[in-house]
């Protein structure tokens, strides 16, 4: 019998030091392999409107990933997280006017965030809970003042243009090369964190999350592994809010109002924290949501006409949003992810579940 269906430990240290697990294993590589396949094929099966959906689906993996270094990883609360989206996406339209090359404007966009991160961080690692929360809110109120009112750089409340992207003669203007470019990124990230969170720097943030006086006494520098979790939350927020401009191509505050950062804290929650998996899950599930009821209500009003769903959408929309996120927190806790592991279970056992 293939060890697909019954493996669910490890046999050698090689296997335990592998990325993925049972990557030696055909079945493994054959939904790995399958798994690229149809994320490259996609573009040329889908409509328009739905590649654009997951460009944004994208870029919502990376943001979710910083936040979830932060949050799920290091235990630290954030409100701000629209605000490093913010900082990355002007800091793209700054220097690609200034014509810096499209490869170092994204990762330069993502260092400017981390430096600002830095030093929000610094006044806000004393705090816990509710206290840094609300100082991460504060940030974020005094970054969205600051971008209404410096219209010299930032265009203010009316916003400012961020020109295409080109690589090597080439302009990524078009949602399916911008498709490419996203889930690219993307992936890259994923495996930065999967990575991270197997060295020192990861074990290090998830013991001051479970116990930062127990981790202190195990010799381990909670401020500078506080710190290091802001910058890296705040270096994928700017490449997040990097790619948005560049996708978007005019930015403006509302881009990035603090109900961004609230879809990034219910993304983390809904996915599960702690896990990179969770991140994607429910980065996808989160923007693929409000699609999926659009058009629920579309066909439910064209089905039962005489309750006029279609006028209520924006509340219905709301509603099912709050919903789903304070359902997991009661029923799933550990979110998508924790689902995910226990169907990969239950096959791996497969016919012996239990």
């Amino acid at each position: 019998m293939s060890s697909f269906f019954y493996r669910n430990y490890r046999l050698s240290y090689i296997e335990d030091r592998s990325l993925l697990h049972g990557l030696q294993n055909f079945w493994t590589k054959f939904w790995l392999v399958a798994l690229v396949v149809t994320l490259l094929l996609l573009p040329l099966v889908l409509q328009k409107y739905w590649i654009y959906t997951l460009n944004l689906a994208a870029i919502a993996v990376i943001g979710a990933l910083g936040l979830n270094l932060l949050t799920g990883y290091a235990g630290q609360i954030s409100l701000a997280h629209a605000s490093f989206l913010a900082i990355g996406a002007y800091s793209t339209a700054a220097l690609a006017k200034a014509g810096v090359p499209f490869l170092l404007v994204i990762p330069l966009s993502g260092a400017i965030a981390a430096l600002v991160g830095c030093l929000i961080a610094i006044p806000a690692l004393r705090l816990k809970g509710l206290y840094l929360a609300l100082a991460t809110l504060a940030f974020f109120v005094i970054v969205d003042f600051a971008i209404r009112k410096a219209e010299f750089l930032t265009g203010g409340g009316a916003g400012t243009h961020v020109p295409s992207p080109s690589m090597f003669g080439y302009t990524l203007s078009g949602d399916q090369s911008f498709y490419y470019l996203s889930i690219g990124l993307a992936m890259l990230c994923a495996i930065f964190v999967a990575n991270l969170q197997r060295t020192w720097v990861g074990r290090a943030m998830m013991a001051v999350r479970d116990s930062d006086i127990a981790a202190e006494m195990a010799g381990i520098s909670i401020f500078r592994t506080k710190l290091t979790a802001f910058a890296l939350s705040s270096f994928f927020g700017g490449m997040a809010g990097s790619l948005l401009g560049y996708y978007l191509q005019f930015i403006n505050p509302d881009n990035f109002s603090l109900s961004v950062s609230v879809a990034y804290i219910a993304m983390i929650i809904v996915g599960g924290m702690g896990s990179v998996t969770g991140s994607i899950l429910g980065a996808v599930f989160m923007t693929l949501l409000p699609e999926v009821l659009r058009i629920s209500i579309h066909v439910l009003s064209r089905v039962l006409p005489a309750l006029d769903v279609e006028s209520k959408g924006a509340f219905v929309e709301g509603v099912v949003y709050g919903l789903v996120i304070i359902l997991f927190l009661m029923f799933k806790p550990e979110g998508i992810a924790r689902f995910w592991r226990d169907l990969l279970v239950y096959f791996r056992s497969w016919p012996f579940a239990h």
